[in-house]
């Protein structure tokens, strides 16, 4: 396959999406041993993810996507692109979660458990992106660079989420969850969407990888997609799911069916079905992306905090 030209009407999908970068059969989780801190951090196991679920309970972007990895894979698979581990204090109390790998995500209660997830960071090898709440980013940072380091890029994003249902929706001719024979279209647009947003294309980089991972997702039924002779004009993934919560990356429009409301139907509908069986839906956009922030809060999207992604 060959990507084509195509221009996203998308979130920054393919920045934190597990689909774009190959597969690491051999993912390597580091040393938890610190000198710096009283905190114990220790690798989360099979068996433990009820615990680890409830604690990630909370209405954070960076709890949804980590509860997202545990429903679909458990805490010990290679399919998360690196481990799990929790800390505690001196007095046993659990003070964070984080999976720390090729994505990491932290959910922590005290400076303690940053500065601890931040030592075990510093030994892992092939780390890519880091995800969080801007002061949790900055003060991971701050525990993490200990020679003065400069992360190779910091992009500011805007969680969204939507937790009313739409009342207003239509039936959308034709939208429906995709298939396998639906996988060609849509990695290709992916695809681009990828090389659009970080300058990487998934289908030169490692093909057999990305068809592999984006099928799982349709075998998840995960993908929905709108095609009209033969073309596909309208996709979005529910890339993770929670008990409450459905995340959605990779919203795309063919160029020439924008402004015509395609997109903000197909949404709808889609939303509607969600929220029918969860809480909220939550998505990110870029913070300089004006049109899009636009398009969101005119679909009664709000704000739900103000998020980093800082690539090491």
């Amino acid at each position: 396959m060959h990507s084509p030209l195509v221009t996203p009407m998308a979130t920054v999908v393919c920045k934190i999406d597990p689909c774009y970068l190959p597969d690491d059969t051999n993912v390597s989780c580091a040393s938890t041993t610190s000198n710096t801190t009283s905190s114990a951090v220790s690798r989360l196991s099979t068996g433990e993810e009820s615990n680890v679920l409830s604690v990630l309970s909370t209405p954070s972007l960076t709890s949804a996507i980590m509860s997202g990895f545990i429903r679909d894979n458990g805490l010990d698979s290679r399919l998360n692109r690196g481990c799990f581990y929790a800390c505690h204090d001196e007095r046993k109390n659990l003070t964070g979660i984080a999976l720390i790998g090729h994505t990491t995500l932290l959910e922590t209660f005290d400076e303690d458990a940053m500065q601890a997830f931040a030592n075990v960071a510093r030994e892992t090898p092939a780390k890519h992106l880091l995800i969080g709440e801007h002061n949790s980013v900055l003060q991971f940072w701050n525990n993490y660079a200990l020679n003065g380091e400069s992360p190779r890029l910091i992009n500011p994003i805007l969680f969204l989420q939507r937790r009313q249902q739409f009342n207003k929706h239509e039936p959308v001719d034709g939208l429906r969850l995709a298939t396998k024979k639906d996988l060609e279209h849509v990695v290709l647009a992916q695809a681009a969407m990828a090389f659009e947003t970080c300058g990487v294309d998934p289908l030169k980089k490692d093909p057999a990888g990305f068809c592999k991972r984006y099928l799982r997702r349709i075998e998840k039924q995960r993908v929905w997609v709108l095609i009209k002779d033969d073309r596909l004009v309208f996709k979005t993934d529910v890339t993770s799911e929670s008990e409450d919560v459905a995340y959605l990356e990779g919203v795309y429009v063919s160029p020439e069916e924008r402004g015509k409301g395609l997109g903000r139907t197909c949404l709808q509908a889609i939303g509607h079905s969600l929220l029918e069986r969860k809480k909220a839906i939550y998505l990110f956009v870029e913070h300089d992306n004006a049109r899009l922030q636009s398009f969101y809060f005119n679909l009664g999207f709000s704000i739900g905090g103000h998020y980093d992604l800082l690539y090491f």
